[in-house]
């Protein structure tokens, strides 16, 4: 029998809007979408946009970020998705170049328990929100905080098949060596331009519905 994992990237995903971007969106000055840009040109890293994003917000504190991320949703099937893949003993990892801060408070705030996660480290040291960055790579080609190449390189020895579910930039780089890949918004986009294969989704319900036909579920 075939040892599966699915690895999935966490902001605009598994939550509905990406999280870390409509917090900015919200609460940053206008600043922060240069920074932005720069990231996306690739003339910074996400380290240093992460770093430097944050800096911008004046005075933040657990309670005002806690009363943020209690806003926050997430796709209405994710939870049948994660059911079934329990049932099923399938491992699965959030693999998110976001921080575990936001991602630990909206899976509490669901009640989702034990997910394992792999992303950038975010804690309130001194009343100061700092940043650490666990699952960098000097040789990463996305220059992430989290290189998820090298996650999902280090999973492919343990694992005959490889399933990735994605939508954005940071999971540019690990499309083109998954198994089975779900991509929709930038990542679908990319996965065109560059004539990668893929499935597209809209939602878990999508992903629930083509892995059950497959009988992988």
């Amino acid at each position: 029998m075939e040892k599966i994992c699915i690895l999935s990237d966490f902001d605009g995903t598994i939550t509905v809007k990406d999280s870390l971007y409509n917090f900015f969106e919200q609460f940053a000055p206008p600043k922060w979408l240069e920074i932005e840009q720069l990231w996306e040109d690739g003339i910074i890293d996400s380290k240093e946009c992460l770093v430097k994003e944050f800096q911008l917000i004046p005075k933040l504190t657990s309670e005002f970020l806690d009363n943020y991320l209690d806003t926050v949703t997430i796709d209405e099937f994710f939870f049948e998705f994660y059911k079934y893949i329990k049932q099923s003993k399938i491992d699965f990892y959030i693999v998110s170049d976001g921080v575990d801060y936001f991602i630990k408070k909206i899976l509490e705030n669901n009640n989702l328990k034990g997910l394992h996660i792999i992303s950038n480290h975010a804690e309130f040291i001194d009343e100061n929100f700092e940043l650490t960055f666990p699952n960098s790579q000097t040789n990463c080609k996305k220059n992430s905080g989290t290189c998820k190449c090298a996650v999902l390189n280090k999973f492919k020895n343990d694992y005959d098949k490889i399933i990735y579910i994605g939508d954005g930039t940071s999971d540019f780089c690990v499309a083109p060596n998954t198994d089975i890949l779900f991509a929709k918004k930038k990542l679908e986009n990319y996965c065109q331009k560059n004539n990668i294969d893929f499935v597209s989704y809209t939602n878990f319900g999508d992903v629930i519905n083509f892995l059950r036909k497959r009988t992988l579920l």
